[in-house]
């Protein structure tokens, strides 16, 4: 049995990893946390061959409990928290949490990245979203990290499918349609099922040889408005609608219950100072949305290889009615993610 080290683990995406190597009887399981006693952390530690490493940092990540972590670990996957570090100490932590690791003996690092779409688009501002830059930038250094003894994977994701009960759930009317209110024009979303992610995670600890130094993307399905409407009124047997609501409306709901609302600052709880971090919450998310606007049909700034992801993940779930039959999606809002604010 594997030790793999999890920085995130009681994060959504992290969670629903550990649950899934916990699953397959073929890991033990470390998870980073900065509190024993948190509802997400006990969690954790009633799943089988899970045991918690508690760090004592504030903010930041403890680098004596990582480095102590990781020196008892064949694998690390780090997934930094870049709405509570904010874009700048983001890309401090991935590079400094891979070096830390190299240095503890880690054989396998796996890096939970995003599409470094600003690039893409040529730098082009309407596309500048900080969550995905602040990992882009880690990403782009670990491509140069070639000699590096210890082998690495970078995995891209997206949008959690389950937002669609968070921040992109369905308005309910009168009559009973669900309305899809979402700022995405003719765009498409590259939607993942967080059930997912460690199918990916254990494939690539199973095949070094294909995932050493590979850089890949993945979802579950491209989904068009549209067709999150057609998908959910075919699974529910209800009529639904999209309607490509107004980008500033979107913002002021979303985020009404954060501190300065869609004026906050992203890295807020980590950084102090106002006047130290970049973007608000809306100037983030009205990017952000611009990337899906400008990724319509698997095409543009964020693209898929669906054929690979079938190859190396056959029993993935790869449509959006699939994954609502699987849970029993109703289109009801519930708290899925941290201050409603993850969308990694």
């Amino acid at each position: 049995m594997k030790t793999i080290l999890l920085v995130g683990a009681t994060g959504a995406q992290g969670s629903a990893v550990a649950k899934y190597l916990s699953a397959t009887g073929e890991y033990r399981i470390l998870a980073l946390t900065r509190s024993a006693t948190s509802t997400s952390a006990q969690e954790l530690a009633t799943l089988p061959n899970v045991e918690l490493a508690i760090g004592s940092a504030t903010s930041g990540y403890d680098i004596d409990a990582f480095a102590s972590a990781a020196s008892k670990s064949d694998y690390v996957l780090v997934n930094t928290d870049g709405f509570t570090l904010g874009e700048q100490a983001e890309t401090f932590w991935g590079i400094r949490l891979f070096e830390l690791a190299v240095k503890a003996g880690v054989k396998h690092f796996i890096y939970s990245g995003l599409d470094p779409a600003s690039k893409a688009s040529g730098y082009d501002p309407d596309y500048y979203c900080g969550h995905y830059e602040g990992k882009a930038r880690v990403q782009e250094w670990i491509h140069s990290q070639e000699d590096s003894p210890m082998s690495w994977t970078i995995i891209r994701s997206g949008p959690y499918i389950e937002l669609l009960s968070a921040v992109m759930a369905p308005m309910k009317q009168a009559d009973g349609t669900a309305v899809f209110a979402i700022p995405l024009g003719d765009g498409a979303v590259p939607f993942i099922h967080l059930g997912d992610y460690g199918n990916y995670i254990h494939w690539s600890l199973s095949h070094p040889e294909q995932s050493n130094h590979l850089d890949f993307g993945i979802a579950t399905a491209t989904v068009s408005g549209n067709e999150i409407a057609a998908a959910f009124s075919k699974h529910s047997g209800k009529a639904a609608q999209f309607v490509d609501l107004d980008i500033e409306h979107w913002n002021a709901e979303a985020w009404k219950n954060l501190p300065k609302g869609k004026d906050t600052k992203i890295g807020f709880q980590y950084v102090k100072d106002d006047n130290a971090l970049r973007m608000t919450y809306g100037e983030n998310f009205k990017n952000w949305w611009n990337l899906y606007k400008a990724s319509k049909g698997n095409k543009g700034l964020i693209q898929r290889d669906y054929a690979f992801l079938d190859r190396i993940a056959p029993d993935r779930v790869k449509s959006l009615e699939e994954w609502m039959g699987k849970v029993k999606y109703t289109g009801d809002k519930e708290e899925v993610l941290r201050l409603q604010a993850s969308t990694k």
